[in-house]
C-alpha cells in the first residue's frame, strides 16, 4: 500500500494527514491513544478503488498540540472540517472509530460535503468522568515493552499489527520511546464530558454504527438504542473482538465497511 504525508495548516495548527494516490473520499478518525496508522491494516484490506486518507487528531501523532487544552470534539470536528476544505474533497464519507466516531458524527453535522458516516464501538455519552483514564504509560524502556503495551488493549490484534501500531504511535527519546501524544490527553478525555444524543438523533444521512461482540465501551443495549433513536442507521457487529475494533479484526471491518461505502 503507497501511502503519502500531507501537512495541512489551519489557524496556526497542524494537521498531519496520510493519504492513497487518488482523490481523497473517506476519511479515517482514530480514537483516544491511536494515530493516523491506526487503520492501517483495515486500509490494506479494503478494495484498491478506496479514496482514503487517515488524520492524525490534534494531539496526537505529527499533528499540533493545543496550547489552551480544548480537546473537545467540536473543536476537532472544526479543525478536520477546514482541513477538508483545503484538500479539495468535494464528497466524503468518515469513518470514526471510539472518540474519533463522535468527532466524526460533529464533522457530519458541520459538512453537508459529508453524506456517509460510519461510528465503531462507541456510544454518544457516558457517565464516566473525563478525569476517569486508566492508567495509560507514556514511555516505554524498550521497543518490545511499547508492543506488550498495545497487545496489553488489543489481545487479539496480530503480532505484526500491535508492532507496526506500536512502532508508528511512538518516537525515540532519552528513556526509550515515548507515545506521540500531548501529555495532556493521558490526563483527561474529554469527550467523556460531552453528550452527543441529540446530534445523534437529527443526523439524517445514511449510517453504519460497527460494535465489537465483546466490546466493553460500546454495550449492546446503547448500539440498540443508536439504531433505533437514529434516522438511517444499519448495524454491524464484528465477532471475537473487543473495543479495538480496526486492531484486532481489520479484515473484517474492512469487508464490513466495503458493503456500507460502495
Amino acid at each position: 500500500m503507497r501511502v503519502n504525508h500531507r501537512y495541512v495548516s489551519v489557524g496556526g495548527r497542524r494537521t498531519h494527514v496520510l493519504h492513497g494516490d487518488g482523490p481523497i473520499d473517506t476519511l479515517f478518525l482514530h480514537g483516544v491513544g491511536g494515530s493516523a496508522w491506526t487503520f492501517e491494516a483495515t486500509i490494506e484490506a479494503s478494495p484498491p478503488t478506496l479514496g482514503w486518507a487517515s488524520a492524525d487528531l490534534l494531539g496526537y501523532g505529527d499533528s499540533s498540540w493545543i496550547e489552551d487544552g480544548d480537546y473537545s470534539s467540536e473543536a476537532q470536528a472544526r479543525q478536520l472540517a477546514a482541513v477538508v476544505d483545503l484538500l479539495g474533497v468535494r464528497r466524503l464519507r468518515v469513518v470514526g472509530f471510539s472518540w474519533g466516531g463522535l468527532i466524526a458524527l460533529e464533522l457530519a453535522g458541520l459538512d453537508d460535503r459529508v453524506d456517509r458516516l460510519a461510528v465503531i464501538d462507541i456510544p454518544p455519552s457516558t457517565d464516566r468522568s473525563a478525569l476517569d483514564v486508566p492508567p495509560l504509560p507514556r514511555t516505554f524502556a524498550t521497543a518490545g515493552d511499547a508492543v506488550r503495551a498495545v497487545m496489553a488493549l488489543a489481545p487479539q490484534a496480530a503480532p505484526e499489527v500491535a508492532e507496526r501500531d506500536a512502532s508508528l504511535s511512538t518516537a525515540p527519546c532519552r528513556e526509550g520511546f515515548r507515545k506521540k501524544i500531548d501529555p495532556v490527553l493521558l490526563e483527561r478525555w474529554p469527550f467523556r464530558d460531552e453528550d452527543h444524543w441529540e446530534t445523534w438523533r437529527r443526523h439524517e444521512g445514511e449510517t453504519l454504527l460497527v460494535r465489537g461482540e465483546h466490546s466493553p465501551v460500546l454495550s449492546a443495549r446503547d448500539a440498540e438504542r443508536m439504531t433505533r433513536l437514529g434516522a438511517r442507521v444499519s448495524r454491524a457487529e464484528i465477532a471475537g473482538c473487543g473495543h479495538l475494533v480496526p486492531l484486532e479484526r481489520p479484515r473484517e471491518l474492512a469487508s464490513v465497511l466495503a458493503r456500507f461505502l460502495a
